[in-house]
């Protein structure tokens, strides 16, 4: 590897860890340091008396899609420091917004059941990226599809928080986008298991961020679902 490569994908080569150790190994380090947080400004910090919009949701997505494209697209993004210094500014909104999302649930069961059923669902999707049949795996195609109504699916959500003002439409958008997830994560499994030819794997810095974002995204969908039923069940008990 010459000395451009290295300035590109940010670290020497290393031979006693392969690709697949580094994506993997990463993507759990992200997950590890945002579970710390979570559990500190959750023990700590009551954030619950304060009305935060839901159009957060939609900024959160569009800032850090921004900063992944940044991080895969753009010479100045993939070369270090400034990559080192995109995934930490991206591991550490998420880590704050889903801080936030988790306010919103009661007792500390809730938020271990979701990342326990976050965590089945994110080694399910690489498992089925890994080993199915590619007839059955999300290819390019699919995922440029996804991608396209994504963005008609971000349009809609803003026009609905600003102008609508639909809980329903919240609910598709955000539904959404978990299928996304699952679909990205199963993806980027392909890629790292060398199903993907025309992808090159020593983007492993992207690519263990895609999986955390992936993660991210799944985790909100489920925090938002337990306090959904959390508010019905309490409803329900006042009737």
């Amino acid at each position: 590897m010459d000395r451009r490569e290295v300035d590109v994908y940010g670290m020497p080569p290393n031979k006693n860890l392969s690709y697949e150790a580094r994506i993997y190994l990463l993507s759990v380090v992200f997950a590890v340091v945002a579970l710390v947080q979570w559990i500190l400004i959750g023990y700590f910090t009551d954030w619950r008396k304060y009305k935060i919009p839901q159009e957060r949701y939609g900024f959160w997505l569009m800032a850090t899609f921004f900063g992944i494209c940044l991080l895969s697209c753009t010479p100045c993004g993939r070369r270090c420091p400034w990559n080192v210094l995109l995934v930490i500014i991206i591991v550490e909104s998420s880590t704050l917004y889903i801080a936030v999302e988790q306010q919103n649930t009661r007792g500390y069961m809730v938020n271990i059941y979701a990342v326990t059923i976050v965590f089945m669902l994110v080694i399910t999707s690489i498992f089925y990226g890994a080993y199915f049949p590619m007839r059955m795996v999300p290819g390019d195609l699919m995922l440029s599809l996804g991608v396209a109504i994504a963005n008609i699916m971000m349009i809609l959500f803003f026009l609905n928080a600003f102008i609508i003002n639909n809980d329903t439409i919240f609910t598709i958008v955000r539904n959404y986008f978990g299928f996304t997830a699952i679909t990205m994560i199963a993806y980027t499994a392909t890629i790292i298991h060398d199903r993907q030819s025309d992808v090159p794997k020593n983007e492993y810095i992207f690519l263990s961020v895609l999986l955390f974002f992936g993660q991210m995204i799944l985790h909100e969908r489920i925090l938002s679902i337990s306090a959904t039923t959390t508010r019905s069940q309490a409803c329900n008990m006042k009737a």
